[in-house]
């Protein structure tokens, strides 16, 4: 008991040592915080890919369902100093903002689909590459109706756009590069052939969302494919043939339809309609891994995990069955995972930015 008296009385001496500092020194809050600014602004940019080297970013893992530990889907693609986004879904711009992704080098930005939760960041996106700098106006590759999506968007920052025109300059923030500019991509076509990056769109089954895609990234010798949302689809095994790393969607039946259970015995009749339907056009982990193994791809990582994920627990009953299929060359995962493909090489260097 004295010893804890002891303690307690010399933890109030050192608050009433630090009220009395205050007093004679108001401004130590302020200096401390001007330490801090200094520190967060004098972060160094992450090294996303070298000379020749491609890499994978996962920027956001998760689906539609709220989670706190994943953004809505998203992946960044870096080709040497240039990067591409695929899909743009809520809280992708949070993630690359607190990771010091330098979003002036984002060329464009590839959509697999309209569904909302792939595209709902995307005039963010926009601003936010404009304002660190980007030029001219930022591509948008999708399937037809594309036009539409980024003509809505445009029209609903155009204000905004203005806004911050007349507030920073016309120097500072040129209105000849806001905005967007579709490019609509027929389907399995190449999209982008240029400073030797090949991109490639593929189509895949997410009906009744037609056509939907699916995009393959090769350079340096090396390749990664990006599945979007899908059913198990041979024409995606086809087209993934040979590549270094397939970045697959995953739905686990099991799990859901637990939660469609759960929703309908607490008398939720619309989340339990919900979870009912969305497998039909999901890929089980199970055959995303059979997928992989068709298309010979050296790593599969799992993304747009459905359902939420909150521990260990649920990732080992997500991942039920798989090591079954493929033992080896799986990942499961989570926002700031990057993978990093050194040019004409076997080798990967796994690493996270969170």
């Amino acid at each position: 008991m004295k010893r804890i008296a002891l303690i307690a009385g010399a933890a109030a001496v050192a608050l009433a040592a630090a009220a009395y500092a205050a007093t004679l020194f108001p401004a130590v809050d302020v200096w401390l915080y001007r330490r801090m600014a200094e520190h967060a602004m004098d972060a160094p940019d992450p090294v996303l890919a070298g000379p020749g080297e491609l890499s994978v970013l996962l920027v956001g893992t998760g689906s539609p369902l709220p989670d706190t530990a994943r953004a809505g889907p998203s992946t960044l693609i870096a080709a040497g100093g240039d990067l591409y986004l695929v899909d743009a879904g809520l809280d992708c711009m949070r993630n690359l903002a607190l990771w010091h992704v330098p979003l002036d080098r984002i060329r464009g930005v590839f959509i697999t689909h309209m569904h909302s939760d792939h595209i709902g960041e995307l005039g963010e996106v926009q601003l936010q590459t404009w304002v660190a700098g980007r030029r001219t106006p930022l591509k948008v590759y999708g399937p037809p109706g594309i036009e539409r999506v980024v003509a809505g968007f445009n029209e609903a920052y155009a204000l905004d756009d203005g806004y911050r025109t007349a507030h920073h300059g016309a120097a500072f923030l040129p209105p000849s590069a806001a905005g967007m500019v579709a490019v609509p991509l027929r389907p399995d076509a190449v999209a982008l052939d240029a400073d030797g990056l090949k991109v490639t769109a593929i189509t895949v089954d997410h009906g009744p969302v037609k056509p939907a895609y699916g995009y393959r990234f090769d350079y340096g010798g090396r390749s990664v494919t990006v599945s979007g949302d899908t059913s198990r689809d041979e024409n995606l095994a086809r087209a993934a043939r040979g590549t270094d790393v397939l970045v697959h969607e995953a739905l686990s039946p099991e799990l859901v339809a637990i939660l469609g259970d759960a929703a309908a015995k607490a008398g939720r009749w619309r989340a339990a309609k919900i979870m009912h339907d969305i497998p039909g056009y999901h890929t089980s982990p199970v055959d995303a891994a059979r997928i992989a193994n068709e298309a010979g791809a050296k790593l599969l990582v799992y993304t747009h995990l459905l359902p939420v994920l909150p521990n260990a627990i649920a990732e080992r009953a997500f991942l039920r069955g798989v090591r079954d299929v493929r033992p080896d060359g799986v990942l499961l995962g989570h926002d700031g995972t990057l993978i990093r493909l050194p040019a004409h090489s076997a080798e990967m260097e796994q690493s996270s930015l969170q």
